[in-house]
C-alpha cells in the first residue's frame, strides 16, 4: 500500500445503484497518485464488478480499495460462492462480457472463495 492512502471499504446496496455507489467511494479513497487515466480505468473496472456481485452474486456486497504505489487493488465481495465465468457474448447482446472486460483493462484478476462467499479482485496500474 501507498504510505499516503490506507486501505478503503463501503457496502453497497444490492441493487442497481451499486455500481455509482462504487464509483463515488473510488473517487473519494483512491489516492491522488492514481488519477488521471488510471483512476478513469479503475471507476470502469469498479462498477463492472459491482454490477456483477448484484446481478450474479448474493447479498452482503462490499468493495474496497487498496492504493499501492503502482498499483490500485480493487475488491469487490459478495455472498455468492458461484465464480464468475466467461461468457461467450453475440455481437448484439447487451450484456455478458463483463470478465472479459475485467480480463482485458487490468493488469490481473482473480477470486478467492471462502465460506462466507467470494472476492472478486482486479489491479490497475497507476
Amino acid at each position: 500500500m501507498c504510505d499516503v492512502t490506507p486501505r478503503a471499504e463501503v457496502a453497497l446496496p444490492a441493487d442497481p445503484s451499486a455500481a455509482r455507489r462504487a464509483r463515488e467511494f473510488l473517487r473519494r479513497a483512491a489516492c491522488p497518485v492514481h488519477h488521471g487515466g488510471p483512476l478513469e480505468r479503475a471507476l470502469l473496472l469498479l462498477s463492472e464488478l459491482a454490477v456483477n456481485a448484484v446481478l450474479h452474486g448474493a447479498p452482503p456486497v462490499a468493495a474496497s480499495v487498496d492504493c499501492r504505489v503502482d498499483v490500485l487493488r480493487l475488491t469487490v465481495s459478495d455472498g455468492s460462492t458461484e465464480r464468475p465465468r466467461h461468457h461467450r457474448s453475440p455481437a448484439h447482446a447487451e450484456s455478458g462480457r463483463g470478465v472479459d472486460l475485467v480480463d482485458s483493462l487490468s493488469e490481473a484478476w482473480g477470486v478467492r472463495v471462502g465460506p462466507a462467499g467470494k472476492d472478486v479482485w482486479c489491479d490497475v496500474a497507476g
